[in-house]
């Protein structure tokens, strides 16, 4: 399985000015593949069995000169479109957005800072002190199973005085402007046009603006947003272009239209990976914030009751909540990136951090220079550690895509039950993590293993009996 890999870890060959720092750069992917704890950079030297004179060189890495994670991170969004089955809609690809927040209790942590959690999880405590990623992915794989394919994450909250951001209508940037900056610049990198599906957190004006401000050569539109309205929207019904006052006798309350149900259809329809029958209405209304027309979708899935907006006047509804239907795969991906890959267990500071007092918070601006550049060394190594275990993450999906037969051929372990024909990423790494341990002392088929297999620890010599 790890030649079937390798054509694609030594596409980002260009990526890096240094051989050995791209020979790091596969010894972490196949490190993040393998291990079997999640205990920082250690566990890297411990499951791959390398020197632990390495120790220091690896760490060193993510804090390199020698490469740019912006690039890395380039590469591999075109390596996902060129090399996965994506899934299309109306000749659009589907990324999905979202955040996370992880708990970080580091006193000399950059971006560390207060988050609130909304979650109705009574295990998950009302406020963390920790980071705040923000994510995108692409869909990929088939309408039955489908994967979010991580393409990027970036530290959202935390670091507003390091990196300001890119502002919008003269003010600072937001988790929301952030967001819609970042998905619009995925979708450059791909090339393609594409749909992005969003929660309601991010069913504001500025996210709708900004991808409608973002258009290619030939005026369309690079990203149109799919997202679930809030419960208290309200739009406007006009049959020409939006005036200048908008009348009040023409407002819809979004939700009252849940009490004419004359109005709705029946479709059946493949929602969050069941067929249902569903009963929906659909208008396009203008909508203030954007000043311009949206299409509302009102459900009626059960007890179920949400109504979706979407800024494609073209797409037919069923479409909407079928694509809707698929950002749970990114809450998918989440738990499987915390969990099996342990991409948000790193431990980068830096001794600049200066004391500060307990209720107080860091003035960035007192800083001096160096301790700056420390600070943003700091962030980049974070950033840089979460997104090659998405990368990582990204493998594990090809190869269950890809290698499915192979992949189930090789599998040992056991399943109460097979869900699908399509394996699941930790039966994939289980075949990858046997595979490697089979390969000790022979000759590995493949020049990634080899790279690896000349950093192995030496074995302690035996006493004499």
């Amino acid at each position: 399985m790890f030649k079937a890999i390798e054509p694609i870890l030594w596409e980002f060959r260009s990526c890096f000015s240094w051989k050995a720092a791209f020979y790091w750069f596969l010894i972490i992917i196949v490190g993040f593949l393998v291990r079997f704890d999640h205990f920082g950079i250690s566990s890297f030297i411990r499951w791959l069995f390398l020197n632990p004179e390495y120790y220091d060189p690896m760490l060193r890495f993510f804090r390199a000169t020698s490469w740019n994670l912006e690039v890395v991170l380039a590469r591999w969004t075109t390596i996902a479109i060129t090399q996965y089955p994506t899934i299309e809609f109306n000749g659009r690809k589907v990324l999905i957005g979202d955040g996370i927040k992880v708990s970080k209790e580091s006193q000399k942590m950059p971006g560390v800072k207060s988050l609130h959690q909304d979650s109705e999880n009574s295990g998950k405590p009302e406020y963390i002190h920790g980071h705040h990623f923000g994510f995108v992915g692409l869909l990929v794989g088939s309408l039955t199973k489908a994967f979010c394919l991580p393409l990027q994450g970036q530290l959202h909250e935390g670091v507003e005085e390091i990196r300001p951001g890119k502002p919008f209508a003269g003010k600072p940037a937001t988790l929301i402007t952030r967001m819609a900056h970042l998905v619009v610049e995925k979708a450059k990198q791909t090339g393609c046009l594409c749909y992005s599906t969003l929660d309601a957190y991010f069913s504001v004006g500025p996210m709708f603006q900004i991808c409608k401000e973002a258009v290619n050569e030939q005026g369309q539109q690079w990203v149109h947003v799919i997202t679930r309205a809030k419960d208290n929207y309200v739009a406007y019904m006009y049959d020409e272009s939006p005036q200048k006052k908008l009348d009040e006798k023409k407002k819809v309350d979004l939700w009252s239209v849940f009490g004419c149900t004359e109005l709705f259809e029946k479709a059946e329809l493949t929602v969050y990976g069941k067929v249902k029958t569903i009963q929906y209405y659909y208008t396009d209304l203008l909508w203030r914030p954007i000043n311009d027309f949206l299409r509302f979708v009102w459900i009626i899935d059960g007890e179920d009751r949400y109504i979706l907006m979407c800024s494609d006047l073209e797409l037919p509804a069923t479409q909407i909540i079928t694509i809707y239907s698929y950002r749970s795969k990114v809450e998918t991906m989440f738990l499987v990136l915390k969990h099996l890959i342990g991409a948000f267990c790193y431990h980068f500071w830096t001794k600049s951090f200066p004391k500060i007092k307990r209720g107080q918070s860091l003035n960035y601006s007192n800083l001096k220079p160096s301790e700056r550049q420390k600070f943003d060394q700091a962030i980049e190594a974070i950033e840089r550690f979460v997104n090659l275990a998405a990368i990582a993450l990204g493998l594990l999906q090809y190869l269950a895509l890809t290698h499915a037969g192979q992949i189930w051929e090789k599998y040992q372990g056991w399943l109460r039950t097979y869900s699908a024909e399509i394996p699941s990423e930790g039966v994939v790494q289980s075949v990858l993590q046997a595979e490697l341990f089979s390969s000790l002392g022979k000759v590995p088929s493949c020049v990634t293993l080899q790279v690896i297999q000349k950093r192995y620890r030496e074995a302690p010599e035996k006493e004499a009996a």
